[in-house]
């Protein structure tokens, strides 16, 4: 159409000056209002001698309207069959049913998904299908074609990736079903694994209605500075979810050396606690010299777990009346006697005056937490970081919701927390719960002192169960528990650290990271 427009047409209609039919047309050829040469014309366009005449034709016989090739609309000779599609559609559709794991089906979201086993690709089921196809003398798609019938027919096909930290129980249900044998079998394999998937969903909601109802009740609220005394404030849907996270490596660059793969650099733990209501998540960041055992360990048991969310809760609070807190399935951070001992605690002495603690379908758990993370590890990828500092102003920067709390304050060298001896302080006072494993809801009540009401579901029945010891004294105004002193690093991971580590820590960070050990 361009060179359409460029075109300009000496002599108008149909008709000569003598009322001759004219037989030819003659163009002007023209560039800036100059008129030029046709071979002019055709090298400033870049245009071919038969592209002009073809162009010309065109115009003289339809006008100025775009060209359409003579194919258009027309069956290609070689375009195959609707039986040849029909017979590689079937043969995706029919090994689909033998060895996929169909999923549950989403209202208005059309086909449910089909997952294929992730060993297999779209170029071998096409190997198959060529050696089926010959065996009974049809033609066979190409490949592309194969896969573009795939793309346009069955989209809710696909391959599964490959994929970790998989529910066991899923994976149990989706290999009873492809190993049914029989419609029988396959349809109580289906039930079974819908029932599963619909517990999911039903703790799912009790989630999100939990984020939800805290979002609405603060949505007004403004929090005062400093330590607000416990209940002294009017909310009851308080939010929180805690978490840990992957531990971080340091010294960590953004062009990773390729030696440090194979060495065990400084470790720093991760540990968040978000508050939804306030779009707010604390994250506490521990290096291996300031946990409770030797090397980072330690932090992962319940003296750690506690200590944290004991601090958080003292010094981020609300002064809320009752709270809400979900956690992983994992008994030995979160879900053990320890933790239920500590939250009957917090009750009893008039912190709290009700808490719930609730728990998500193992492997099932996504939280808001893990959001904060991945903005942490998202930054993290790309920054380099040599130092403790450096991997809090990380957190400090990944994202506005995210707070660091570090273990030592910079300014006075004074610890932000204390780990605490919850262990051997909780067990003299509280019994351990009989059969913990098959609960997931755990509520607090001050009506009902030192006694838990536990479900199997959200909308199971409800059970009390006291915890308290009847030998115990009372806890009206009770100490806290014995204060534990980071265990620090060994002498052998820091001469570890000084002779491996060190050549990777860039110099203004080399004594804090890896300190001379004989120092």
């Amino acid at each position: 159409m361009y060179i359409m427009g460029k075109l300009n047409c000496v002599g108008h209609g149909d008709k000569t000056q003598r009322g001759k039919e004219r037989k030819r047309k003659r163009y002007a050829y023209y560039h800036q209002g100059h008129e030029i040469c046709k071979s002019a014309f055709m090298l400033l366009h870049d245009v071919s001698n038969k592209y002009v005449k073809n162009i010309v034709a065109h115009m003289n016989e339809n006008g100025n309207v775009p060209r359409v090739h003579k194919n258009k609309n027309k069956r290609p000779a070689n375009a195959f069959s609707f039986d040849e599609l029909k017979h590689a559609l079937n043969y995706i559709m029919h090994y689909a049913e033998e060895v996929g794991l169909p999923q549950p089906m989403v209202r208005g979201k059309g086909n449910p998904v089909v997952f294929l086993p992730s060993s297999g690709s779209k170029s071998d089921l096409h190997k198959q299908n060529v050696a089926s196809c010959e065996e009974a003398r049809i033609r066979h798609l190409g490949l592309t074609s194969f896969k573009l019938l795939w793309k346009d027919c069955c989209p809710h096909i696909k391959f599964m990736s490959p994929m970790s930290d998989m529910c066991p129980k899923c994976e149990e249900h989706r290999d009873a079903i492809s190993k049914a044998v029989g419609m029988e079998q396959k349809q109580e394999a289906v039930r079974l694994f819908s029932e599963h998937l619909t517990i999911v969903q039903k703790e799912r909601e009790v989630y999100n209605k939990s984020v939800d109802d805290a979002r609405v009740e603060m949505t007004d609220y403004v929090r005062p500075a400093g330590v607000i005394p416990p209940c002294s404030a009017n909310l009851t849907k308080v939010h929180y979810t805690m978490d840990f996270s992957q531990a971080v490596s340091v010294p960590h660059h953004a062009r990773q050396e390729g030696p440090l793969y194979f060495l065990v650099p400084r470790k720093l733990q991760l540990f968040g606690i978000a508050v939804e209501g306030i779009f707010r998540q604390f994250n506490y960041v521990i290096d291996e010299d300031q946990t409770i055992g030797e090397n980072g360990t330690g932090i992962k048991g319940p003296n750690g777990v506690i200590s944290m969310l004991h601090h958080c809760l003292q010094q981020n609070g609300f002064g809320e009346e009752e709270c809400i807190i979900h956690c992983d399935y994992c008994a030995g951070e979160n879900k053990n006697r320890y933790v239920l001992g500590y939250l009957s605690w917090r009750t009893l002495i008039g912190l709290h005056k009700k808490i719930t603690l609730s728990m998500q379908v193992p492997y099932h758990g996504r939280c808001l937490v893990d959001a904060g993370f991945g903005h942490i590890k998202r930054l993290y990828r790309r920054t380099d970081v040599d130092s403790l500092s450096s991997m809090i102003n990380v957190v400090d920067k990944s994202a506005k919701s995210n707070v660091p709390v570090g273990y030592e304050n910079p300014r006075n060298g004074e610890h932000n927390w204390e780990w605490y001896d919850w262990k051997s302080y909780l067990s003299t006072n509280f019994s351990p719960l009989p059969g913990i494993r098959k609960y997931r809801h755990f509520t607090f009540d001050v009506q009902s002192p030192g006694s838990v009401q536990v479900k199997e579901s959200c909308d199971g029945v409800p059970k009390s169960v006291k915890l308290l010891k009847s030998e115990a004294t009372a806890l009206t105004d009770p100490p806290m528990p014995t204060i534990l002193p980071p265990a620090g690093i060994t002498k052998e991971r820091e001469t570890y650290l000084y002779n491996m580590i060190r050549p990777y820590v860039r110099d203004p960070f080399k004594d804090v990271t890896c300190p001379n050990p004989e120092e």
